[in-house]
């Protein structure tokens, strides 16, 4: 069964995945290819993130029926039990700089002890065994940490729409990235998550989004979020506006 993670935890993850990528001098994660091993509640944050920033993603788990309840959620794109058969689904979409996500029901220790020996190469790493994520490593892959503290300027909002969230989700989303301060080096990272996560928050989310904002930001938001959309109910860093 799935457990799974807290929107701010995908929210979050992703944001850490966008720093990696500006460090790199590029917009998204485009054209690489993220390793994780396990579907549990961190694999689903960081899967999910890695498809709105732009990554392919391989999710190895020997619980296949874990990866198909994914599938279901619409949390992963595929599910295949070999890894030949993931490549082949991987290798169209990072040469076409194109997200997708794709669980492999095997045991992680002996797919990766295959990768390694084809010389197969991922780009991030998250949860791979010690003894292999080092020789990912030392090939070049970046392996990413648990999870990163989030910006201690910013609070966390995250509004729900109860009534025909279908049209008002999509106009709270235009509020707020209208209010973003387009001198912040993060607010290109923040556009592209209202804009891309809904199609790979899946099911399982629902009527919910959240976004980290800075304190003149949240102020303009709630402002006309209260008068253009006043079904919504807010949070910020967890309490009532």
């Amino acid at each position: 069964m799935l457990r799974l993670p807290e929107l701010a935890q995908v929210h979050d993850t992703y944001l850490s995945l966008s720093w990696i990528a500006s460090e790199r001098s590029t917009d998204s994660l485009g054209g690489k290819l993220l390793l994780r091993c396990g579907l549990d509640g961190d694999g689903i944050a960081i899967v999910v993130a890695g498809s709105i920033a732009g990554a392919a993603s391989l999710c190895v788990d020997a619980d296949a029926e874990r990866l198909r309840d994914g599938l279901r959620a619409g949390l992963v794109d595929f599910v295949v039990g070999n890894l030949d058969e993931a490549l082949r689904i991987l290798k169209n979409e990072i040469r076409r700089a194109l997200p997708i996500s794709v669980g492999l029901g095997i045991d992680p220790e002996t797919c990766i002890a295959a990768m390694i020996e084809r010389g197969l190469q991922p780009d991030l790493l998250s949860a791979v065994a010690r003894e292999q994520a080092h020789i990912f490593v030392e090939r070049g892959a970046i392996a990413l940490p648990e999870q990163d503290s989030p910006d201690s300027e910013t609070s966390l909002v995250q509004w729900t729409v109860a009534v025909d969230p279908a049209q008002a989700m999509p106009r709270i989303a235009r509020i707020a990235s209208g209010m973003l301060d387009a001198s912040r080096a993060d607010t290109p990272a923040r556009q592209r998550w209202l804009n891309e996560s809904p199609r790979y928050l899946g099911r399982a989310f629902g009527s919910r989004q959240c976004l980290r904002m800075r304190g003149a930001e949240i102020s303009t938001f709630l402002s006309r979020v209260r008068s253009e959309a006043s079904s919504a109910d807010i949070t910020r860093d967890g309490e009532p506006t």
